[in-house]
């Protein structure tokens, strides 16, 4: 591989890593900040799980219509497509005032979540050799289980100082980094 390709190779690897790690994050990180959102906005403990049931189905469903659609029109415009939703929704989540606009930022989070969940995968088949594919991917992957694994504690940190909008900010900034 010459230097220039193995250059951009590490910078895709860390955008794709990033991403993962971001979209990871923003989900684990809803669990331990329920009870300040429900005391905020006021809904009780069905409520509150629809919040991460609302996500949950909006990415399956996303990651099911959006595979098909990259092989189409590609994985790196389906990639930005919802790199871009899930930073803005992220975002979002900082003014939904009530309970049924941060539903509405989950149901596209999600969304944007089943964008990046198979079309970095299939990314890396793309762009990556086909004996890089397992390393390419276990560098990609492993974003995912650092968000799971840095998100609580990151998150609860930024929830602790500044309010339970905060993370949410926070992974908003490095999904759009």
């Amino acid at each position: 591989m010459a230097d220039t390709q193995k250059g951009n190779s590490y910078l895709i690897l860390f955008a794709l890593w990033l991403m993962m790690f971001s979209a990871s994050s923003q989900l684990i990180i809803m669990v331990p900040l329920l009870p300040d959102i429900a005391e905020t906005l006021g809904v009780n403990a069905f409520w509150r799980g629809m919040l991460l049931t609302a996500y949950a189905v909006s990415l399956s469903v996303s990651a099911l219509a959006t595979g098909p659609t990259s092989d189409r029109i590609g994985r790196r415009r389906i990639l930005l497509y919802g790199t871009g939703l899930m930073t803005v929704t992220l975002a979002l989540h900082t003014v939904a005032a009530n309970y049924e606009l941060l539903l509405a930022m989950r149901l596209l989070a999600g969304v944007g979540g089943g964008m990046l969940s198979g079309g970095a995968v299939a990314y890396v088949g793309d762009y990556f050799p086909y004996e890089q594919h397992g390393w390419a991917n276990g560098w990609v992957m492993s974003g995912q289980a650092f968000g799971q694994v840095a998100g609580i504690p990151l998150g609860k940190a930024l929830a602790a100082g500044f309010g339970y909008r905060w993370p949410f900010l926070m992974f908003a900034v490095t999904m759009g980094g």
